[in-house]
């Protein structure tokens, strides 16, 4: 073999084993938030196990509960749900998310868009912070690097630092407790499959949905439900765009049914589940911690419903060898006891609002 041709392979094995140990310290640096977590816990399951991938805000974290869902229906489903996330970021977390696993369905809500209303109005301080927690996990890749290019709110300077978070986390090296990166050295998957449900209780009204006569939601906003349809195509992936159960204000209102006549209008698939309100029996003086988010009662509910929902449209089938599925055993025995605890802490404040 020619002195050239080592070479070569000398220093591109030099700069494989550098890019390696730099992406994993990284993930060792990244910041003590779960959404941090949300990638690393996704890349620990095995490869082509998960059937379908739900992305969103917690508008849906808050709503699924990945281990009812498989014992219930008997398919895999993991959750891409970052705090305030941007709906722009949909079809990039699609791209990557379908990198490792062979999905046979995204599920992506679109109540942000009604909620957050136009993302660009919003602090650079504060819209950066929830973008650079979320991709923090995520590994260097050209669909990290144009999505952060598109929408990170910084210089170019800042941009290669989130692309590399040990570059702007290095110092979390040195203050973390030694125990944190032990905990995160030895991390496999997520104990309940990503699941991450809340037990307080706030009554609230009756959700009315009646428009104001105006149209608030611009074209380019309206073509984010576009973007998310076309890179569900390219990667030949179904998607099933979701709205989760709330109680808005009237101008939210009205732009969910202008959202609900665009999207219908286009004839892709969609479940608004403020439509299915009484097939959800959803109990509006328990089963809401606020006014957009369900509670661990209400989540069951809408688990039951959308995850029966994906089986009928879609019919997913597991992927899981008799070996793969005890990671899931475990995951539900594990939440199992989550669950107890907090549907008995519900019972607490159940009888505290009576």
């Amino acid at each position: 073999m020619p002195a050239w041709i080592k070479y070569t392979i000398s220093v591109f094995s030099i700069c494989t084993v550098l890019f390696l140990g730099l992406n994993k310290a990284g993930e060792l640096a990244r910041p003590q938030d779960f959404d941090s977590d949300v990638w690393t816990n996704y890349y620990a399951e095995e490869d082509n196990t998960i059937n379908t991938v739900l992305i969103g805000s917690s508008s849906m974290y808050r709503y699924w509960i990945p281990t009812q869902a498989y014992e219930e229906q008997g398919y895999t489903s993991m959750l891409i749900g970052t705090a305030a996330q941007d709906i722009r970021l949909a079809p990039y977390l699609m791209e990557e998310a379908a990198k490792t696993q062979d999905l046979d369905l995204f599920v992506v809500e679109v109540r942000s868009i009604i909620i957050r209303g136009d993302v660009t109005k919003i602090k650079d301080e504060h819209y950066n912070y929830r973008m650079e927690v979320m991709t923090s996990g995520m590994r260097p890749s050209s669909t990290k690097f144009e999505m952060i290019q598109k929408y990170y709110r910084a210089d170019e300077k800042s941009k290669f630092e989130l692309m590399f978070p040990i570059l702007k986390y290095h110092d979390n090296l040195l203050t973390f407790d030694r125990q944190v990166l032990i905990d995160r050295l030895n991390q496999g998957t997520d104990e309940f499959k990503t699941g991450r449900q809340r037990a307080k209780i706030t009554k609230i009204k009756e959700p009315v949905f009646e428009s104001d006569g105006q149209l608030h939601l611009s074209d380019e906003t309206l073509g984010y439900i576009d973007d998310i349809e076309a890179k569900a195509e390219e990667l030949g992936v179904k998607v099933l765009l979701v709205a989760t159960p709330y109680y808005p204000s009237r101008g939210q209102a009205s732009k969910q049914l202008q959202l609900d006549e665009y999207i219908a209008s286009k004839g892709y698939d969609y479940l608004n589940m403020n439509n299915v309100l009484d097939e959800l029996n959803l109990d509006y003086s328990t089963d809401f911690y606020n006014s957009k988010h369900v509670n661990i009662a209400g989540a069951k509910k809408v688990t039951t419903y959308l995850a029966q929902y994906i089986e009928d449209n879609y019919g997913l089938q597991s992927k899981l060898t008799d070996e793969q599925k005890q990671s899931w055993t475990d995951a539900c025995d594990a939440w199992a006891d989550e669950e107890c605890s907090l549907m008995a802490e519900w019972e607490k404040y159940k009888k505290e609002n009576e």
